[in-house]
């Protein structure tokens, strides 16, 4: 049996999962690590608790000696700034993506530089959650941390490196270091942050080659010497590869703690305020999408608040009345397209006749409308509707979160039902490894699927709950200037 191993380093575990030639899952596991989360918006993990939970999750899967894999992808969380010193060690905790001590820093970022796409290559918000403030917060707050460090990377290539013994990122994940389109080190950006250009690693396609399991990385993780090494991408990327947003250049929404929402465009020089624009340097084909802060999170808040779980949630949702108050779910900020974190949620037009249904369906409906808001933005800035949505949630065979969804957005869905598309889609890279082309291994690896279609009055309904909502995130900005 030929298979493919796909190492997704995430936001609290790891999940490896191995495939055979045709997308079927071999074998699966995952190991859980602790997140640091205190006062004042610190959030840190010790990078060497995703090496250790690496070595757990394959100690898990017998399958691994009777199949070795014939190369292996990888993918994680970013934006995490990872720093390690000449040896290869962590000079502290990483900073991740949810870490936002920086926002100071990135106000003083955003008036020196302005507009960073000439910079960058892409719109990279000067936000807490992206790595230049970071660094800059690093530079004033720690400066024996940066006098150690010498190289930022992110947590697939601290992986990658104690797999492979080399470090090498992509260019989208290293964003704010490098050039998106080039991948070079932005030395005039890292200067004014207080660190040396030689911080920023070589980089090279998500889906080349890293180098090869070394002897060491073998007798420790139990994977076989020689084997090949993907540099790797962003889970949200591997995400889109796995959904087959790049053959069948299709929108996405993929909803867990919070959403990734976009679509692929014709025009690699399409542009839209507040969302990243992705080159082909660093993707088959060029994409427009954001993070939101709106997804599961909200949901579990208003179940929380309501006496009752997720699950119990949608179906009151499902029951509610013809008309619901507006909801915008801006509980701690927003990103995509607003990043601002200091915006608040808000509801309007409640009145006496609105229950517990109306307000759960208010929520829910709140959190697919902040997604095709982000779409809406696409389709005006590019003149092109989306055909089709792939639709990749821990909602997915909920009958009552698909129903909500087709009546929300109002445009065909494309539903995933597997719930490991990340690893998935880090295979995909491995096959690419192997000679297919991205596209194909996509193809290849594929989950199944399947569509729904609104019925017209859905889409009638949708384009209107849209406006409705659209007015009310205008009220949630006037409310935050005051």
């Amino acid at each position: 049996m030929t298979t493919f191993l796909g190492i997704d380093v995430g936001t609290s575990s790891v999940r490896v999962v191995l495939f055979d030639d045709t997308g079927v899952v071999v074998a699966s596991n995952a190991a859980s690590y602790e997140t640091l989360r205190e006062g004042g918006g610190v959030v840190e993990q010790d990078p060497t608790s995703w090496t250790d939970a690496l070595v757990r999750a394959l100690a898990a899967i017998p399958e691994l000696a009777l199949y070795p894999p014939r190369a292996i992808g990888l993918c994680g969380q970013t934006p995490t700034l990872v720093l390690v010193d000449e040896r290869g060690s962590p000079t502290r905790n990483a900073l991740t993506w949810q870490d936002s001590r920086a926002s100071l820093e990135a106000r003083d970022l955003a008036e020196h530089f302005g507009d960073p796409r000439a910079l960058v290559g892409t719109e990279l918000p000067w936000s807490a959650a992206n790595m230049p403030a970071k660094l800059l917060w690093l530079a004033r707050h720690e400066p024996q941390t940066v006098a150690r460090s010498s190289t930022v990377v992110q947590p697939k290539d601290y992986v990658g490196h104690a797999l492979t013994g080399t470090w090498v990122s992509d260019p989208w994940s290293s964003k704010g270091l490098c050039g998106v389109y080039e991948g070079e080190p932005l030395g005039e950006l890292l200067e004014a942050c207080g660190w040396s250009a030689n911080v920023c690693p070589p980089t090279a396609a998500p889906w080349s080659s890293r180098g090869e399991v070394g002897a060491a990385a073998s007798e420790r993780f139990g994977l076989r010497v020689g084997t090949p090494v993907t540099v790797g991408a962003s889970d949200a990327l591997a995400e889109m590869i796995a959904a087959g947003c790049f053959a069948r250049s299709s929108a996405f929404v993929f909803s867990g703690t919070s959403s990734i929402v976009g679509t692929t465009v014709p025009d690699t020089d399409s542009r839209v305020a507040g969302l990243f624009n992705v080159p082909t340097s660093c993707a088959p084909l060029p994409l427009l999408y954001g993070p939101t802060n709106s997804g599961g999170a909200v949901l579990q808040w208003a179940a929380t608040l309501l006496g009752c779980d997720v699950d119990e949630l949608l179906a009151l949702a499902h029951g509610a009345g013809t008309t619901w108050p507006v909801f915008v779910p801006y509980l701690s900020g927003e990103r995509a397209p607003l990043w601002d974190l200091d915006v608040r949620a808000l509801f309007l037009g409640v009145d006496e006749s609105h229950g517990r249904a109306e307000m759960a369906m208010a929520v829910v409906a709140g959190v697919f409308l902040a997604a095709r808001d982000v779409l809406a933005l696409i389709e005006a800035a590019t003149g092109t509707a989306p055909h089709e949505v792939e639709i990749v949630s821990r909602g997915v065979r909920d009958a009552h979160w698909e129903s909500l969804a087709l009546r929300t957005l109002g445009l065909p869905l494309r539903f995933h039902d597997d719930a490991d598309m990340s690893a998935r889609g880090a295979a995909m890279l491995a096959l690419a490894l192997d000679g297919t082309g991205v596209v194909e291994a996509s193809r290849q690896l594929a989950t199944t699927s399947r569509v729904a279609t609104p019925a017209p009055h859905d889409v009638d309904g949708a384009r209107h709950l849209l406006v409705e909502y659209q007015r009310a995130v205008a009220h949630a900005l006037e409310w935050r200037r005051r």
